[in-house]
């Protein structure tokens, strides 16, 4: 009993202080976080890339848009959505809202003059939306109109990295330039 006893501790020993094949099984043990954060870097690289063209296509957009001096309709804003795509490299492209926001100084509120959005399903920014974006925008003269353009996106990634789908969101505002304000011809 005792020589078996031996046995199994000298083997147990001589396995505990064999150092062949260690290499190749930290390699296994590592390859997949190795695998893993090399991913995630690329992709976190290109969540960056793609948040910051689409600010570039929205700034863009804006400062075309604070640069018109005709009326501008349905045509023009699909043709500015469709620039907006080419800029941006989500995939899927995204949405765009474009505002016109004034500021009355006797009752100290922002109204709106008119909202467009893009896409299937319109959801026009309204007065009472105003209320919530009032602290993000700048304080204007009684009078004065301010162009608020807002891109919706989502960006994909490659991979699941475990960040899911993440919303690339802008939200940009502008004074006319060369005209008192932008005009909607919804006609």
């Amino acid at each position: 009993m005792q020589t078996l006893l031996r046995k199994i501790h000298s083997a147990t020993k001589a396995f505990r202080d064999d150092t062949r094949g260690t290499v190749a099984i930290e390699a296994v043990i590592m390859m997949p976080v190795l695998f893993w954060a090399f991913m995630s870097m690329a992709i976190f690289f290109d969540m960056y890339r793609a948040k910051s063209t689409t600010e570039k296509a929205a700034f863009t957009i804006s400062d075309i848009l604070s640069r018109e001096t005709a009326a501008i309709d349905e045509n023009y804003m699909s043709s500015v959505k469709e620039l907006y795509n080419t800029m941006s490299t989500l995939e899927d492209g995204g949405e765009l809202r474009v505002s016109v926001i004034a500021f009355n100084a006797t009752s100290n509120e922002y109204f709106l003059d008119w909202s467009y959005m893009t896409g299937m399903l319109p959801n026009h920014l309204t007065n009472d939306d105003l209320l919530l974006l009032a602290d993000n925008l700048p304080i204007l003269v009684s009078g004065e109109r301010l162009i608020l353009v807002e891109t919706f996106g989502t960006y994909e990634p490659a991979a699941n990295i475990g960040t899911g789908d993440v919303p690339m969101d802008t939200f940009v505002f502008t004074r006319p330039r060369f005209a008192p304000q932008l005009v909607w011809d919804g006609a």
